[in-house]
């Protein structure tokens, strides 16, 4: 019945002069959110899949069913177009790890979890030397001990100094190989014996030492044993494996009305962690995006720009999906069509949304978070930002000028807690949040789409500036993408 009115009150408004266009497009977006706010598709299809799939890591077969999957349900949701974009991935797999750390006295076997792109096979002993948070002023004040040493390294920041940025675990790995560690303990900030997994490597290739993940207690237990004195040794063993697969990006898209020519590209990635099922990271995004994906092809009207969602594979390991689009993107012009792109990577419930774009975004962005706050003035708050991040999906198009837009969210410590490890899984998603995930993204979108003109893409001026200013200069020089000399 509330679908029926709001059709009812669209056609009405559409015959109005002359707001026709601010009132149709208003009944458009409330007519998407009636429909949106009583779905739980995309909950569904991401409990189905925790089940029957599992995780989701690239070049698994858990990960080549996931693609499988996606590419169905955006076949069964009636788009224009869905198609594989394929690319060439070197996947890494973990095999054993164990870690025995020695004194005068005897050996004490630790918990640990391989961190990826390690080693195939190696068995090194080193003396545990401890680097802090691993930056560079840390590796700095460490002088000649790193050389040789197996480094204690925070995941996050601990007694850092307000304001100090931190470094994403592969380029902390990279930092740690320049001074000449062999081996990195990485510890985890999270409570109560959790480890975690993720990328050691920048570019997706092997590093040459083994990188694992201790728990908090474990760490802090050894950094007490350090401090009294004593002189640890730790012993690293894995075996691990790696081969180049295809692995595969999947693309849906909604041919837009007016302006076909110009793309809203709305992501997230689809693989996840072996761990757990990664049900958080990032089937709560990339779920959202399939259920989006279905609800706008089922609305009787169109998007006027085209809408084109992708799901990519590698991610985890090094962003390879979305840097082999953006890199095919550029070859063949399509780039210039991209207007800007929506990332969501572990967004739920959002508040609001960022944008990372030159002069003009953040007034179309303010305008339409404000719109959209008037369809849910309880469960949207309209914030913005402007804030630029890196280390997800978005990067390889950001670095390239295009803008890039990310809903504002807050999950919650017990969703962040689980990054990465094996408590990823599906009882820590909330329905709603998915549900709020399609709501208000597709508002977003239907305000892009209608939006007159929107502002352009970074000059390479304007992005070098905002880049440093934001102090990422440092994380993309380690990384080895810093555009610029």
């Amino acid at each position: 019945m509330r679908l029926r009115l709001l059709s009812w009150s669209m056609l009405l408004c559409i015959c109005q002069q002359p707001t026709v266009d601010v009132c149709a497009q208003s009944a458009r977006e409330r007519a998407f959110d009636a429909a949106a706010s009583v779905s739980e598709q995309g909950y569904e299809w991401l409990a189905w899949s925790t089940t029957h799939i599992g995780h989701r890591l690239t070049g698994s077969d858990q990960g080549h069913r996931a693609e499988l999957l996606a590419d169905s349900l955006f076949r069964a949701s009636d788009l224009d177009t869905v198609f594989f974009e394929p690319f060439e991935a070197q996947a890494w797999s973990r095999g054993t790890v164990s870690l025995t750390v020695g004194d005068t006295k005897g050996y004490q076997h630790l918990a640990c979890v391989a961190l990826a792109n390690t080693p195939l096979s190696c068995t090194t002993e080193a003396p545990i030397v401890d680097a802090g948070n691993g930056l560079q002023e840390d590796l700095d004040r460490l002088g000649p001990a790193s050389k040789g040493a197996a480094l204690l390294i925070n995941l996050g920041l601990v007694a850092a100094a307000e304001g100090t940025p931190n470094l994403h675990r592969s380029e902390k790995a990279a930092l740690a190989m320049k001074h000449g560690a062999s081996a990195i303990l990485f510890v985890n900030q999270v409570v109560g014996g959790v480890v975690l997994t993720g990328t050691a490597s920048i570019d997706g290739s092997l590093i040459p030492i083994p990188a694992a993940c201790l728990s908090t207690e474990d760490g802090t237990h050894l950094r007490e044993r350090l401090g009294r004195g004593e002189v640890l040794t730790a012993r690293l063993n894995m075996h691990n494996r790696s081969e180049w697969v295809t692995a595969r990006n999947i693309i849906g898209e909604l041919h837009g009305t007016e302006h076909p020519e110009e793309i809203i590209l709305i992501g997230g990635h689809l693989d996840s962690w072996d761990l757990a099922t990664g049900a958080t990271d990032n089937g709560l995004g990339s779920f959202s995006i399939l259920d989006l994906a279905r609800l706008m092809a089922s609305m009787p009207f169109r998007p006027q720009r085209t809408v084109r969602f992708v799901l990519f594979m590698g991610e985890e390991q090094g962003l390879l999906g979305s840097t082999a689009l953006a890199e095919r993107y550029t070859e063949n012009g399509t780039l210039e069509r991209i207007a800007c792109m929506i990332n969501l990577d572990m967004s739920g419930n959002p508040q609001g949304f960022g944008v990372s774009g030159p002069a003009g975004w953040h007034t179309v962005m303010q305008g339409a978070c404000d719109r959209i706050h008037r369809i849910d003035t309880a469960a949207f708050e309209g914030r913005t930002s402007e804030e630029v991040w890196l280390h997800s999906d978005h990067e390889p198009f950001l670095l390239r000028g295009v803008p890039v837009i990310y809903p504002l969210s807050d999950l919650g410590s017990h969703v962040y807690g689980c990054y990465h490890s094996t408590c990823d899984d599906i009882h820590l998603v909330e329905p709603s949040a998915m549900t709020n995930n399609v709501r208000f993204v597709g508002a977003l979108v239907y305000e892009l789409a209608a939006a007159s003109r929107l502002p352009g893409h970074f000059s390479p001026e304007e992005l070098k500036a905002r880049l440093i200013s934001e102090g990422l200069e440092t994380s993309l020089r380690i990384a080895g993408v810093w555009p610029w000399e």
